[in-house]
Order: C-alpha cells, then structure tokens, then sequence
C-alpha cells in the first residue's frame, strides 16, 4: 500500500473502510477495485449524466433520447426496421395509390466518434410498383460529442430505382442535436442529394432536404417529437415539399426500442393541384447488439 493510499484511508476513517478491497470481487456490482478502494467503473460513471459525451457502451447506453449520442457506441450494432402506410385520403374523387413500404437501417460502432453501414434500404410490398425502391450506405463522424451538443457530418451513396432506370447519387449531409433542457432535445438533420450516374432517368436528380425535430421527454422512456421538412428539387425550385408530423418512442430497454409516426406529407407542396392530403403512419422497433 502506498503512503498516499494509506494517508487517504485514515483521513477518510471508518466510512472508507466498508469499500476496502483487494479484488473487483470485492466491491459492489458495478465498482472495480483501484488501489485497494473501490470505484465507479467506466461504465458506472458513463452511466451518471454523462448526456451526449463520447464515454457510453452498449451496457450504458441512454434510456432518454434527450441523453443520446447520434452515432452508436463502439462495437455496437444498431439494426431498425419499419413499415410505411400511405393512409391518403382520395381527393377530388381521384382514386390514388396507397404504398406499403418495409425499410431496413443498420449501422456499427467503429469508434467512438464513427459510424458506418446500411443507411436504409426500401421495398415495395403492395401498390408501388417494383419491390427494390432505394439502397444507401455511408458513414458518419461527430466533429462534435459533448454533453450537450452532437454534429455528425456524413456521407452517403445510395441508388434510387426511378421511373427511367437508375440513379446513383452522392448524398452529403449531416445530424445534429442540442440538448436544450433537461426533458429537451433539438434533432436537426439534412443535405444533398446529388444524382452523379443515371441523370436522364429522372427529371429532378438533385433534392435538397431539411428536418427540424424537438424531443420531449413526456415521462421516463416515453418521448413525443413533432417535426417539420423542407425537401427542394434543385432543377425546378418551384416544386417542393413540406412534410409535418409526429413521432412517438417507447425506449423498453438498453437494447430495445419501438416507436412510429403520423405525417402530412406535403403540406404547402407544389407537386399538383390540390394535392396537399397525403398522409403516411410508419411504425418501427429497433433493437442493438
């Protein structure tokens, strides 16, 4: 034992003593034994208002979204699956499409600051034409990550299956959050899309978008976000989007979440006349290894 172990010991008398050790087994789940006195672990500590500093693992990893990183922890695998209803209602007695959609994201800890993987990847189940919509893969780095703040530049590539063929694009963008209050987060998220093979097969292969999404935290593990969507086609800027809605989080566990979203796809659209009625409900569970 050294002098200054011994000094501290005595200086802190009996109250030090119950948490003398000499192995990990010694202390009480969750302390590991340094210098003969049991400490919070690493995991512990993360544990303890940590908010969004780069210091989780996947066996601390928050249960309040407005605690959450927005790249996953290292070594981690966050898988997420979806479903997309298109619930419109018909609208000048045109009947219209109503998609069935399943998507599919997934992304690993490469570090403590990178992730990378599937971005998503969406199919056609019923009244969208063929099966295979999109496919994107790309990787994300937080120049940012401290107990308030996250930025998270990215890049992605993806391929779109448009009514003439293909359209591979170069997708930089970015995620953001600021943890605002205690019960309060701020999601901000957005970028290019830019159609860099198969240009001629779509008339619009540029899009700029933009999502706005504050995060309450109603009660513990139940969050409720309204959001709002900006999505611009950079040939023809007469023609836009404003998606608005709602998302709903149940976070079960560490490793368990479910969820799901109510949307007015395009509220102050230009797309066709009078066509500001489409709605969507999406709901979805992911779930982390």
């Amino acid at each position: 034992m050294t002098r200054i172990t011994a000094l501290f010991l005595l200086a802190s008398g009996g109250a030090i003593a119950a948490d003398a050790c000499r192995r990990d087994s010694d202390c009480r789940r969750g302390n590991i034994c340094v210098a003969n006195q049991c400490v919070a672990s690493r995991e512990q500590s993360a544990a303890q208002d940590a908010g969004m500093a780069l210091v989780y693992t996947k066996n601390t990893w928050p249960l309040s979204i407005v605690d959450r990183p927005l790249v996953v922890a290292p070594g981690m695998t966050e898988v997420q699956l979806g479903v997309n209803k298109d619930v419109s209602a018909d609208i000048g007695g045109f009947i219209i499409s109503h998609p069935l959609t399943a998507d599919l994201s997934a992304r690993y800890g490469v570090s403590d600051r990178i992730h990378a993987g599937l971005d998503v990847i969406s199919f056609c189940l019923s009244d969208c034409g063929p099966n295979f919509q999109f496919l994107s893969v790309g990787a994300g780095y937080a120049v940012v990550a401290d107990h308030d703040a996250n930025l998270v530049p990215s890049v992605t590539v993806g391929v779109f299956n448009v009514p003439g063929g293909a359209l591979v694009t170069l997708n930089p963008g970015f995620l953001g959050a600021w943890r605002a209050a205690r019960s309060l987060q701020i999601f901000a998220s957005g970028g290019f899309i830019l159609g860099v093979i198969g240009r001629d097969n779509t008339s619009n292969p540029d899009y700029f978008n933009f999502h706005l999404e504050p995060r309450i935290e109603i009660v513990p593990r139940f969050s409720i976000a309204p959001y709002i969507g900006y999505l611009l086609p950079l040939k023809n800027t007469d023609v836009y989007s404003i998606p608005v809605g709602v998302n709903l989080l149940v976070i079960a566990d560490r490793a368990f979440d479910i969820g799901g979203s109510f949307e007015f796809s395009d509220i102050g659209a230009k797309l066709f006349p009078n066509a500001t009625d489409y709605r969507s409900f999406r709901v979805f569970v992911t779930f982390r290894l």
